[in-house]
């Protein structure tokens, strides 16, 4: 609070704004607004409509199925497509018959390092849907057969 130091009226105020505590607020709710904002833009919460949807090979023209076992041999179809160059023994395979869905089924052993090359393989043949095939598990959370 400022005051006057004139003789005619000892008693009034000054009325003049400090800005020096409006300034410190200013500054920090700044700092408040600079870093909560990039938290407000990272996500949306959308609520996506309900469709009845069939099984990837329902949906699909017969599919091949494209299967590596616990030792890494790669079959197409039950027939074998090698297990040490599948660019040379799978792709032409898969080109051959033209095929443009497939279903990979892997054996849970398998290295996931063969998994990705076996599915590079498909992707430079012209694969262009994929279904993993996978365990459903039952009610006690073991896998069923």
């Amino acid at each position: 609070m400022a005051f006057r130091f004139d003789s005619s009226d000892e008693y009034g105020d000054l009325a003049e704004i400090n800005v020096t505590p409006l300034v410190d607020v200013m500054l920090v709710l700044l700092i408040i607004f600079m870093v909560t904002a990039p938290m407000l833009t990272q996500g949306l919460t959308v609520q996506l409509p309900t469709a009845e949807g069939k099984s990837f090979e329902l949906a699909s023209n017969n599919p091949a199925k494209i299967q590596v076992t616990s030792t890494g041999a790669v079959y197409l179809d039950g027939a074998p497509a090698g297990s040490a160059d599948l660019e040379a023994t799978l792709a032409p395979m898969l080109r051959n018959r033209g095929v443009k869905r497939a279903l990979l089924e892997a054996d849970a052993n398998v290295p996931y390092g063969r998994v990705v090359a076996v599915l590079d393989v498909m992707n430079r043949a012209g694969v262009e849907q994929l279904g993993m095939v996978t365990q459903p598990k039952g009610p006690d959370g073991r896998p069923r057969r």
